[in-house]
């Protein structure tokens, strides 16, 4: 799987000049920059951080940041202000999210007296006005999954699923398109950069803390080259996972391969190995460094899939209202955006009249089970269905 026919989705180029004044020779392509009309000199790397970020949102091509001198040195402060602006905030459309949504960037960094003035300039993969469309349709799509009320692992398979069954490879990865979360879902395909971007935006918007891992797609068996590719950790009850939704794409229904796995079990379906490497040296974490290993520890083991019993979907050992409150919403669900978020075992569970689907009858027989138990009444949900609900309707 390609990652980018460049290095790593961006390409920094960082100069440190003296005073604020044109140098003699340019480090890099002249770079015209507006004055920024409520510029002022900021002491908080944060609040700096902040009105970058803000920039970067509204894909402004060209801003300056003008910040005190003391807040790090003159070799340190370029990438220090990078990596402040990308930091993650929970926001989906923050953090990973805009560091892959910049192709190209460039900074000069002016130096005088005891302030810094960081002078940058930004190519972007979209357009602010494509990425309101994005937002719009992304915001709809999260109202028709309804996330709320479902436990995380519910959660995140609902999201992988629907990214999974909806986007396509990218046939054509020389446009520039391929590589954002706008294509995949305004035209339904994406290389991974695109397809992480995507579930990583709509793990972070519906509360499931999630990071994109850049790195390299390696063959150990020599057939294939190796290729810069992108992947996911996502914290799951407390616990970080590996994830490949681009791996996943061609999955035969719920056949995933790289959901939700441990570091023991990432890679051992195939020959093909997820190898976490920095390759940009400015914009990108350091992956495989110690710092990062200790920020998101992945698991050894894989995410156990949620216990259930007939009737009891969210495996609590009783059966009452939330069940069958669980049972509606999926059927809600799917009729309305084709995506459940049960697992398999859910689903079975789920079938309590055991006719094929899971519906609101089914939703009915749990409640009105729930009711007969609340009165003393004794037995299994299924000898109660059979005695008490499909004689009736025989």
């Amino acid at each position: 799987m390609k990652f980018s026919v460049k290095k790593l989705a961006a390409v920094t180029a960082i100069a440190v000049l003296s005073a604020f004044s044109t140098p003699v020779t340019a480090y890099a392509a002249q770079v015209s920059v507006p004055e920024v009309s409520h510029s002022c000199v900021f002491s908080s790397t944060d609040d700096a951080a902040m009105q970058m970020r803000k920039y970067i949102k509204e894909r402004t091509a060209d801003f300056e940041i003008n910040i005190d001198a003391s807040v790090a040195s003159k070799e340190t402060v370029g990438q220090l202000m990078i990596f402040k602006a990308f930091d993650e905030t929970g926001s989906g459309s923050e953090g990973d999210y805009l560091r892959f949504s910049v192709k190209k960037l460039n900074c000069k960094i002016y130096w005088k007296n005891n302030e810094y003035r960081l002078v940058y300039h930004l190519n972007y993969y979209t357009t602010a006005a494509e990425e309101a469309s994005l937002t719009q349709k992304l915001d709809t799509a999260l109202a028709s999954l309804n996330t709320e009320g479902l436990s995380d692992y519910n959660k995140f398979l609902l999201l992988y699923r629907y990214v999974t069954s909806n986007v396509t490879y990218s046939s054509d990865i020389s446009d520039k398109y391929a590589y954002t979360a706008y294509s995949a879902v305004e035209n339904g395909h994406a290389v991974c950069q695109g397809v992480a971007q995507l579930l990583y935006r709509l793990c972070n918007d519906s509360g499931i803390p999630c990071r994109i891992i850049a790195g390299i797609a390696h063959d150990t068996s020599g057939a294939r080259e190796d290729n810069y590719h992108v992947w996911l950790v996502t914290k799951i009850d407390g616990k970080y996972y590996l994830s490949d939704p681009t791996w996943d794409l061609s999955a035969e229904g719920d056949n995933f391969r790289y959901f939700l796995k441990g570091s023991n079990d990432f890679d051992s379906t195939f020959n093909m190995r997820h190898i976490p490497q920095n390759d940009n040296g400015l914009t990108f974490p350091e992956y495989d460094s110690d710092e990062f290993r200790n920020a998101y520890p992945v698991f050894s083991e894989n995410a156990p899939s949620p216990k259930c019993s007939e009737g009891d979907i969210d495996g609590n050992n009783s059966i009452n209202a939330v069940d069958a409150s669980a049972i509606l919403s999926d059927y809600s669900r799917v009729s309305t955006c084709g995506t459940s978020a049960l697992t398999v075992s859910q689903n079975s569970c789920a079938d309590v009249n055991n006719d094929g689907r899971v519906n609101a009858v089914d939703a009915s027989c749990v409640l009105a089970y729930y009711a007969y138990v609340s009165c003393g009444g004794k037995g299994s949900i299924d000898t109660y269905i059979k005695n008490e609900v499909l004689k009736n309707v025989r």
